[in-house]
């Protein structure tokens, strides 16, 4: 009696050979993906990044948000600059001279005809359409000599007579042709002035934030409050910097928004120092001493490309 037989040998099949082969594929392509450079492209909330110059001296950005493409994988990130990099107006009075029509008649903020006259208050006290200001262009520029709308940010047209960037070479001018590359337009929806008939839309390689925007700090993890560089205190004309937040025992200074104050045409709003638990504060346009903290969105590939290239990183 027969008590077992020899198991049949499977045989392999050509399809066989052609699913084992694609499989091999996909896990080699897999594995040099990761082992290539996909790490270099990871950015996590709240990280630091080395992106660019001002003044000279590179800028540290804290990474305040990330975008995934269709496929979940992180592609693009929002950058602010952890410090204040300048003290800056947001713009400066169309009039030429801060407070003063062309007829030479005084138009202070706080009185009844500067309020209830919001065309004559813009032109006195510069404009708060973020559109328009002197400061998005200043911050969109690549060139080394901006090209502003009217006389632009001389000093006669602010507050103090000081902080001048008429004659400044644009933000972006800090950014090699390579990390330029890397910066994405943004298509930012700002709320609109006191003149404006709704909201004011813009496409922007550099931008302040909104108020909205402000949640993207908490979702971070990141303080709203900010330090100044040395830079941006040294080349301050008004010595705000003592003025509201030394002299009061903070460290931290005031940063400007992109959003208009409600009933303005002239005023805007600015992420208040942490003296006190007032978040923001409002704002003259052409009062010059107020920071400013610029923000990107970058592809991440890009970017990661681009810092490759730089020296001693």
């Amino acid at each position: 009696m027969e008590t077992g037989k020899k198991k049949e040998r499977k045989k392999i099949r050509p399809a066989d050979f052609v699913y084992l082969g694609a499989v091999a594929l996909m896990i080699a392509i897999a594995l040099r993906y990761e082992g290539t450079g996909a790490a270099d492209y990871q950015l996590a909330l709240g990280d630091e990044v080395t992106f660019g110059t001002y003044l000279d001296e590179p800028i540290q950005w804290r990474v305040l948000k990330i975008h995934k493409d269709r496929f979940g994988r992180a592609s693009k990130a929002v950058l602010v600059s952890k410090e204040i990099l300048a003290m800056k107006a947001f713009d400066a009075a169309p009039s030429g001279r801060y407070a003063y029509d062309d007829a030479g008649d005084l138009w202070r903020i706080g009185e009844e005809k500067t309020l209830q006259n919001l065309s004559v208050q813009e032109y006195t006290h510069g404009t708060n359409d973020w559109s328009k200001s002197d400061i998005r262009t200043w911050l969109n520029s690549n060139q080394e000599n901006v090209s502003y709308d009217g006389q632009g940010p001389v000093k006669w047209a602010m507050a103090d007579e000081s902080n001048s960037y008429a004659s400044e070479k644009g933000f972006l001018c800090g950014f090699t042709d390579e990390e330029r590359e890397a910066i994405v337009s943004t298509h930012n929806i700002t709320k609109g002035n006191a003149l404006s008939q709704g909201d004011v839309e813009t496409e922007d390689f550099v931008y302040l934030l909104s108020e909205e925007e402000l949640e993207w700090f908490y979702d971070a993890n990141i303080s709203i409050y900010a330090l100044p560089t040395k830079q941006a205190v040294e080349h301050d004309e008004t010595n705000s910097y003592q003025t509201f937040s030394l002299s009061y025992g903070v460290n931290t200074y005031l940063w400007r928004l992109r959003d208009p104050v409600d009933g303005y045409s002239a005023k805007t709003y600015a992420v208040n120092n942490g003296y006190s638990d007032k978040r923001l504060i409002e704002c003259v346009a052409a009062v010059e001493g107020y920071g400013i903290r610029p923000a990107v969105t970058v592809d991440i590939k890009k970017l990661s490309d681009a810092r490759k290239n730089l020296p001693g990183v």
